[in-house]
């Protein structure tokens, strides 16, 4: 891809790009940690077997004292105990999975310059001077764009299990925020950059099939050198030469053995 004189990047790719790697950094990292749902769902049957049998016995120490009337409060506290457990554990379980999404953002960035799904849309995170993002500066973009929206969707839902109008006001102002400074772009000497790029230093760029063919080359090209360079070391340590000199010793007297026995036995008896 031609750039324009004087500019250190490519073109700014488009809004579809962007957001089409969004969902698949969102996506693939939640299909990878779904099973922390089948932990989830053992949990709450817990929670519903120790509520059940906490009934089952004030229901038949009310029944002996025949106190019916206060049987239907305690079934009503029951429910409404493990209803509460039921939302804090998917609660929970929504906020590991942000967590762990925001993990992966921060890993493969860190190590890579790019996610899954920016790799698929040919796209890659770079400072807004050319180099390599700092961890700390991963982890402040990987906030805005990964913790603030995770943790909208939490409140929402939390908000909808309980009916709580407060979580969802909160859930529905993060979601907002991390759409509007999302969409909102602004023309900078690398292109159009998103609020968290210009927070943290960061922008986002295009890269060429053809770049990234190369550097998968020389990715394959380092990692032979390296391979090469680590068996020589580990061939050449004493522990291996003195291994292996013993084997050659121990090979030349079994030939020497084999060639005597050879000789004894076109000897004439």
């Amino acid at each position: 891809m031609i750039q324009p004189p004087g500019t250190l990047f490519p073109p700014h790719p488009t809004s579809a790009r962007r957001w089409g790697a969004r969902w698949i950094d969102w996506l693939v990292p939640w299909l990878v940690t779904s099973p922390l749902w089948f932990l989830t769902a053992e949990k709450i049957q817990t929670e519903a077997t120790k509520h059940g049998f906490t009934l089952a016995g004030k229901g038949i120490f009310k029944s002996v004292f025949g106190d019916w009337g206060a049987l239907g409060d305690a079934a009503g506290d029951e429910a409404g105990e493990l209803w509460s457990d039921i939302v804090f554990y998917i609660a929970l379980t929504l906020a590991v999975q942000v967590l762990l999404i925001m993990a992966y953002e921060v890993l493969l960035t860190r190590l890579w310059g790019r996610t899954l799904g920016k790799a698929a849309f040919a796209l890659t995170v770079r400072g807004a001077d050319g180099g390599r993002l700092s961890f700390g500066r991963i982890c402040a973009r990987s906030t805005i764009t990964v913790l603030v929206p995770g943790l909208g969707w939490v409140l929402l839902i939390a908000a909808v299990l309980t009916l709580s109008v407060l979580l969802m006001l909160a859930g529905v102002a993060l979601l907002i925020f991390s759409a509007v400074e999302c969409a909102v772009l602004r023309m900078s000497p690398a292109g159009k950059t998103s609020w968290h790029d210009r927070r943290t230093g960061s922008v986002v760029v295009p890269k060429t099939w053809t770049e990234q063919l190369r550097q998968a080359r020389e990715f394959q090209q380092r990692a032979l050198d390296s391979g090469v360079a680590r068996a020589r070391q580990a061939w050449q340590a004493p522990q291996v030469q003195q291994l292996s000199q013993q084997a050659q010793a121990t090979f030349q007297q079994v030939r020497e053995r084999g060639r005597q026995a050879i000789r004894r036995d076109d000897e004439p008896s």
